[in-house]
């Protein structure tokens, strides 16, 4: 019974440490997971009661292009989610937007941020 008393303090110990480091752990992890950043872009609304994804697809389609399809480009506190279209051999379009930890998500490049526009061809 000796043995059993001498090692419950050390579980109780680190039976805490692992609740602390747990707690911290969840506190520093972003809001908006890699994934979720991607749908909420791909499911914004943009123009023609279309959304992002859509948009682009129809686009795509009537202009006869390639698309080379979405990339996530995690960096420390947000995502840049990119949909890249080769228009031919030599020229690629990107369109990319930024998604933050707290879901706020803004346009990164011109092409992204006149893609809803409703005068946008």
């Amino acid at each position: 019974m000796r043995g059993f008393g001498s090692l419950f303090p050390v579980k109780a110990i680190a039976l805490f440490w692992g609740f602390i480091s747990l707690a911290s752990f969840s506190s520093t992890s972003p809001a908006v997971d890699i994934h979720q950043a991607s749908q909420q872009v791909k499911a914004r609304f943009c123009k023609d009661n279309l959304t992002i994804d859509q948009t682009l697809d129809k686009s795509i389609k009537s202009h006869s292009q390639r698309d080379i399809g979405w990339r996530v480009f995690e960096e420390d506190g947000y995502y840049d989610i990119e949909r890249a279209v080769l228009i031919n051999k030599a020229m690629e379009l990107r369109y990319r937007w930024r998604v933050f930890a707290d879901g706020s998500m803004q346009p990164q490049n011109e092409r992204a941020e006149n893609l809803c526009r409703q005068d946008a061809g």
